[in-house]
């Protein structure tokens, strides 16, 4: 169809001239723009089809770019020709689709043009006298393009296609001009407030003493003497909760001697102090009887333990968990009986964490 070939010729003669002034590029944009491009026949003129025929010819193109970042773009095209055959004195119509991506560095420029290098894939088909045929193509390409104005972008280049089936390779110079849209730049930067020097000759309120003034100040009742940040709120530093108790048993008995009960009391203290802490109570027993039945024994004990702190000292049952170890971890030798003793015992771990406010170092 010549009538294409020479409606964008149209096109490009009809735009508005274009002056080669420096524009800087959008971060992000979308454009439509008309491509002239002369292609190289190359290696094809080898056979005797329409294909292996074609002599070297110009290709018009209509294009369709989305540049994502700086640095990423796609490109999608559609164009056409009427390459004249070498022997076979056919009229030829070449349709051509291609979709592919495209690289672009971020600060470099030549002359002020900003280079780019890309590839993807045509599907060409060529329509003869003798029928029509498919041909499926990769290509590479490289070139410059520039802002030349604000909405318009001039872009030339070079591509080579490789035919995948029937293995030749053409060449194409080409060179196009794009009108941008949907264009997205860089924020502009934010303007400076004016000196206020009222506001310099009073100094501003600053109720609790932290160093931070009211109108910035989100913690207003900042503790003397606490470490803030910049919203006036004291920082914190958080630290781990360890505490360990030990509670003998008599031989084969789960009953908690009172003698225990005060040191039951100050873990029931640390507990209540720490209400987020929780509390592991892990009960052991002796080598003396079968393994089996030692380890339901140690299982009862700690169970005995955590009764103690639910019914004398109000711990919620929720925050305790226990566990029977058996004989399997000795303190001490079962081959005495005071090595036996020790080894009769629940073990109380809590572990938790909690915050304190860190001071100002003087």
């Amino acid at each position: 169809m010549r009538s294409l070939r020479n409606a964008i010729l149209a096109i490009i003669i009809s735009l508005p001239p274009l002056t080669l002034a420096s524009q800087d590029f959008p971060l992000s944009y979308s454009s439509l723009g008309a491509e002239v491009g002369y292609v190289d026949a190359g290696t094809s003129g080898n056979g005797g089809s329409a294909e292996d025929d074609l002599s070297n010819d110009w290709e018009f193109g209509l294009n369709f770019t989305h540049q994502f970042n700086p640095n990423i773009s796609l490109l999608l095209q559609g164009s056409y020709a009427e390459p004249e055959t070498r022997n076979l004195n056919l009229d030829v119509e070449l349709w051509r689709g291609s979709i592919g991506g495209r690289l672009h560095p971020t600060d470099y420029r030549l002359a002020g043009w900003r280079p780019f290098a890309g590839g993807g894939y045509s599907h060409s088909n060529l329509d003869t006298d003798l029928g029509s045929k498919n041909e499926d193509m990769l290509y590479l390409e490289g070139g410059l393009h520039r802002m030349v104005s604000p909405r318009f972008l001039a872009e030339a280049g070079v591509r080579g296609r490789l035919e995948v089936d029937d293995d030749y390779i053409d060449g194409q110079v080409f060179a196009g001009i794009h009108y941008v849209f949907g264009r997205k730049f860089p924020a502009a930067p934010r303007p400076r407030q004016p000196l206020d020097v009222a506001r310099l000759s009073t100094p501003p309120a600053d109720t609790d003493g932290d160093g931070v003034e009211d109108a910035r100040d989100r913690c207003p009742d900042t503790p003397e003497g606490a470490l803030v940040d910049e919203a006036g709120c004291a920082r914190e530093l958080t630290r781990e909760i360890k505490q360990t108790l030990y509670v003998e048993f008599e031989h084969d008995r789960t009953e908690v001697r009172p003698a225990y009960y005060p040191e039951i009391g100050k873990l029931a203290r640390v507990l209540k102090q720490y209400p987020t802490a929780r509390i592991l109570l892990e009960g052991h027993t002796d080598s003396t009887g079968p393994a089996s039945y030692n380890q339901r024994l140690s299982k009862s004990r700690a169970d005995a333990v955590m009764k103690v702190l639910v019914s004398q000292f109000n711990i919620s049952a929720e925050r305790i968990r226990t566990s029977g170890m058996g004989e399997s971890q000795p303190i001490a030798s079962n081959d005495t009986a005071e090595g036996r003793a020790r080894n009769r015992r629940v073990e109380a771990i809590v572990f938790g964490t909690y915050s304190e406010i860190m001071k100002k170092t003087r």
